[in-house]
Protein backbone atom coordinates (compact mmCIF):
# COMPACT_ATOMS: atom_id res chain seq x y z
CA UNK A 1 0.00 0.00 0.00
CA UNK A 2 1.42 3.49 -1.04
CA UNK A 3 0.59 6.39 0.77
CA UNK A 4 1.20 9.43 -1.69
CA UNK A 5 1.73 13.20 0.39
CA UNK A 6 2.35 16.87 -1.11
CA UNK A 7 2.67 18.36 2.01
CA UNK A 8 3.32 22.08 0.02
CA UNK A 9 4.67 23.00 -3.19
CA UNK A 10 7.93 21.91 -2.25
CA UNK A 11 7.58 18.87 -1.19
CA UNK A 12 5.67 15.14 -2.80
CA UNK A 13 6.01 11.92 -0.43
CA UNK A 14 5.33 8.60 -1.10
CA UNK A 15 5.51 6.26 1.70
CA UNK A 16 5.46 2.17 1.84
CA UNK A 17 3.82 0.04 4.24
CA UNK A 18 7.05 -1.63 4.08
CA UNK A 19 10.16 -1.17 2.61
CA UNK A 20 10.86 -2.08 -1.03
CA UNK A 21 13.37 -3.35 -3.67
CA UNK A 22 14.65 -0.20 -5.62
CA UNK A 23 17.48 0.59 -8.18
CA UNK A 24 18.46 4.56 -8.52
CA UNK A 25 20.66 7.00 -9.14
CA UNK A 26 18.86 9.25 -7.00
CA UNK A 27 20.18 12.12 -4.96
CA UNK A 28 19.90 10.57 -1.54
CA UNK A 29 20.03 6.87 -1.14
CA UNK A 30 21.76 5.79 -5.00
CA UNK A 31 22.30 2.20 -5.46
CA UNK A 32 20.28 -0.84 -4.68
CA UNK A 33 18.93 -1.51 -1.41
CA UNK A 34 15.54 -1.32 0.49
CA UNK A 35 13.76 2.04 1.22
CA UNK A 36 10.21 3.08 2.56
CA UNK A 37 9.84 6.80 2.24
CA UNK A 38 10.21 8.31 -1.78
CA UNK A 39 10.49 12.19 -2.36
CA UNK A 40 10.83 14.68 -5.13
CA UNK A 41 11.67 18.24 -3.58
CA UNK A 42 11.41 21.31 -5.51
CA UNK A 43 14.03 23.93 -4.55
CA UNK A 44 14.78 27.31 -6.44
CA UNK A 45 16.60 27.71 -9.53
CA UNK A 46 19.67 29.75 -7.29
CA UNK A 47 20.10 27.06 -4.89
CA UNK A 48 23.92 25.97 -4.61
CA UNK A 49 24.62 24.82 -1.64
CA UNK A 50 27.89 23.88 0.27
CA UNK A 51 26.97 20.65 1.03
CA UNK A 52 23.90 19.44 -1.15
CA UNK A 53 23.49 16.35 0.80
CA UNK A 54 23.98 17.80 4.18
CA UNK A 55 20.94 20.68 3.65
CA UNK A 56 18.55 17.76 2.18
CA UNK A 57 19.28 15.82 5.51
CA UNK A 58 18.27 18.70 7.46
CA UNK A 59 15.11 19.43 5.03
CA UNK A 60 14.20 15.82 5.58
CA UNK A 61 14.23 16.26 9.51
CA UNK A 62 11.91 19.52 8.93
CA UNK A 63 9.16 16.71 8.05
CA UNK A 64 10.37 14.13 10.11
CA UNK A 65 11.93 11.55 7.17
CA UNK A 66 14.32 9.49 7.79
CA UNK A 67 17.19 9.73 5.85
CA UNK A 68 18.72 6.36 6.35
CA UNK A 69 15.05 4.93 4.62
CA UNK A 70 14.11 7.13 2.44
CA UNK A 71 15.34 7.60 -1.89
CA UNK A 72 15.17 11.48 -2.38
CA UNK A 73 15.46 13.29 -5.39
CA UNK A 74 15.02 16.99 -5.95
CA UNK A 75 13.96 19.67 -8.81
CA UNK A 76 13.26 23.21 -9.85
CA UNK A 77 9.72 22.39 -10.85
CA UNK A 78 6.91 22.84 -8.53
CA UNK A 79 5.39 20.09 -7.07
CA UNK A 80 1.88 20.11 -8.48
CA UNK A 81 3.32 19.81 -11.88
CA UNK A 82 4.13 15.71 -10.76
CA UNK A 83 2.36 13.72 -13.32
CA UNK A 84 0.87 10.52 -12.15
CA UNK A 85 -0.17 7.23 -14.20
CA UNK A 86 -0.78 3.77 -13.59
CA UNK A 87 -0.52 1.19 -16.71
CA UNK A 88 -2.05 -2.36 -16.71
CA UNK A 89 -1.36 -5.24 -19.01
CA UNK A 90 -2.66 -8.34 -17.58
CA UNK A 91 -1.37 -9.23 -13.73
CA UNK A 92 1.43 -6.95 -14.51
CA UNK A 93 0.93 -3.03 -13.10
CA UNK A 94 3.25 0.00 -12.80
CA UNK A 95 2.44 3.50 -11.72
CA UNK A 96 4.56 6.20 -12.66
CA UNK A 97 5.37 9.67 -11.26
CA UNK A 98 7.36 11.82 -12.90
CA UNK A 99 8.35 16.23 -13.15
CA UNK A 100 10.17 17.22 -16.13
CA UNK A 101 12.53 20.39 -16.10
CA UNK A 102 14.71 20.89 -19.03
CA UNK A 103 16.83 24.10 -18.79
CA UNK A 104 19.79 21.74 -18.31
CA UNK A 105 19.22 19.63 -21.10
CA UNK A 106 22.51 17.63 -22.70
CA UNK A 107 23.37 15.35 -25.56
CA UNK A 108 25.26 12.58 -23.92
CA UNK A 109 27.37 12.25 -27.54
CA UNK A 110 28.47 15.73 -27.79
CA UNK A 111 29.02 17.10 -24.04
CA UNK A 112 32.48 16.10 -24.39
CA UNK A 113 32.93 19.49 -26.86
CA UNK A 114 32.16 21.96 -24.21
CA UNK A 115 32.84 23.18 -20.42
CA UNK A 116 29.83 22.17 -17.83
CA UNK A 117 27.67 25.31 -16.26
CA UNK A 118 25.90 23.84 -13.75
CA UNK A 119 22.21 24.86 -14.26
CA UNK A 120 18.91 24.33 -12.47
CA UNK A 121 17.05 21.47 -14.57
CA UNK A 122 16.18 18.16 -14.28
CA UNK A 123 13.80 15.01 -15.41
CA UNK A 124 12.79 12.65 -12.12
CA UNK A 125 11.23 9.60 -12.53
CA UNK A 126 10.08 7.37 -10.21
CA UNK A 127 8.23 3.77 -11.57
CA UNK A 128 6.39 1.57 -8.99
CA UNK A 129 6.03 -2.19 -9.98
CA UNK A 130 3.21 -4.42 -8.43
CA UNK A 131 5.02 -7.22 -8.86
CA UNK A 132 8.41 -9.47 -7.78
CA UNK A 133 11.21 -9.09 -10.21
CA UNK A 134 14.33 -11.06 -10.17
CA UNK A 135 18.03 -8.85 -10.33
CA UNK A 136 18.18 -9.83 -14.26
CA UNK A 137 15.03 -8.34 -15.02
CA UNK A 138 15.48 -5.14 -12.43
CA UNK A 139 18.76 -3.91 -14.57
CA UNK A 140 16.47 -4.94 -17.96
CA UNK A 141 13.59 -2.99 -16.68
CA UNK A 142 15.42 0.21 -15.24
CA UNK A 143 17.21 0.55 -19.01
CA UNK A 144 13.88 0.30 -20.35
CA UNK A 145 13.37 3.45 -18.38
CA UNK A 146 16.39 5.23 -19.56
CA UNK A 147 15.52 4.08 -23.53
CA UNK A 148 12.15 5.17 -23.31
CA UNK A 149 13.00 8.92 -21.56
CA UNK A 150 15.64 9.41 -24.84
CA UNK A 151 12.95 8.45 -27.50
CA UNK A 152 10.87 10.94 -26.16
CA UNK A 153 13.30 13.79 -25.82
CA UNK A 154 13.77 13.21 -29.57
CA UNK A 155 10.24 12.93 -30.26
CA UNK A 156 9.48 16.24 -28.42
CA UNK A 157 12.95 17.76 -30.26
CA UNK A 158 14.40 19.01 -26.81
CA UNK A 159 17.78 20.47 -27.64
CA UNK A 160 21.09 20.70 -25.93
CA UNK A 161 21.39 24.53 -26.38
CA UNK A 162 25.17 24.54 -26.72
CA UNK A 163 25.67 21.85 -29.42
CA UNK A 164 22.21 22.26 -30.95
CA UNK A 165 21.58 18.56 -31.22
CA UNK A 166 19.05 16.63 -29.68
CA UNK A 167 19.15 16.21 -25.50
CA UNK A 168 19.25 12.46 -24.51
CA UNK A 169 18.52 13.89 -21.08
CA UNK A 170 19.73 16.54 -18.47
CA UNK A 171 22.50 16.63 -16.57
CA UNK A 172 21.19 15.39 -13.24
CA UNK A 173 18.43 13.26 -14.23
CA UNK A 174 17.22 10.70 -11.61
CA UNK A 175 15.31 7.43 -11.85
CA UNK A 176 14.18 5.05 -9.14
CA UNK A 177 12.76 1.68 -10.00
CA UNK A 178 10.54 0.03 -7.71
CA UNK A 179 9.24 -3.06 -7.14
CA UNK A 180 6.69 -4.29 -4.37
CA UNK A 181 7.91 -7.97 -4.48
CA UNK A 182 4.23 -9.12 -4.46
CA UNK A 183 2.17 -10.68 -6.86
CA UNK A 184 3.64 -11.65 -10.28
CA UNK A 185 7.48 -12.70 -11.39
CA UNK A 186 9.35 -11.45 -13.82
CA UNK A 187 12.43 -13.41 -14.56
CA UNK A 188 12.95 -10.78 -17.37
CA UNK A 189 12.42 -6.97 -17.81
CA UNK A 190 13.44 -5.92 -21.03
CA UNK A 191 11.84 -4.25 -23.95
CA UNK A 192 10.39 -6.82 -25.75
CA UNK A 193 9.20 -8.52 -22.52
CA UNK A 194 5.51 -7.82 -21.27
CA UNK A 195 6.84 -5.71 -18.50
CA UNK A 196 9.69 -4.01 -20.05
CA UNK A 197 7.14 -3.09 -22.89
CA UNK A 198 4.65 -1.48 -20.55
CA UNK A 199 7.09 0.75 -18.74
CA UNK A 200 8.48 1.84 -22.51
CA UNK A 201 4.38 2.76 -23.09
CA UNK A 202 3.97 4.16 -19.51
CA UNK A 203 7.38 6.33 -19.13
CA UNK A 204 7.04 7.72 -22.70
CA UNK A 205 3.57 8.71 -22.26
CA UNK A 206 3.43 10.32 -18.80
CA UNK A 207 7.07 11.81 -19.74
CA UNK A 208 4.87 13.65 -22.63
CA UNK A 209 2.62 14.91 -20.38
CA UNK A 210 5.43 15.88 -17.89
CA UNK A 211 7.16 17.75 -20.89
CA UNK A 212 3.61 19.73 -22.01
CA UNK A 213 3.08 21.15 -18.44
CA UNK A 214 6.89 22.01 -18.50
CA UNK A 215 6.64 23.42 -21.33
CA UNK A 216 3.36 25.52 -20.72
CA UNK A 217 4.67 26.51 -17.68
CA UNK A 218 7.69 28.39 -19.02
CA UNK A 219 5.83 29.92 -21.33
CA UNK A 220 3.46 31.73 -18.44
CA UNK A 221 0.61 29.83 -19.32
CA UNK A 222 0.35 27.70 -16.20
CA UNK A 223 1.24 28.59 -12.79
Amino acid sequence: MLTIKRHDEQLFMMKSEQPLKVISSAMINPGIGYYQYFVNRTVDKDYYPDDAKLEYEQFLKQYKIPMSATVAMMTAVPQHFIMQDTYTDEATAITVFITAGLGNAVDVTKSYQYTYRPTVGTINIFVFIEGDISDEAFIQAYNCIIEAKVKVLHECHIIDRQSATIATGTSTDCVALIATERGEFHEYGGSITRLGALIGKGVAATLRKAIDSYEAYQRGELQ
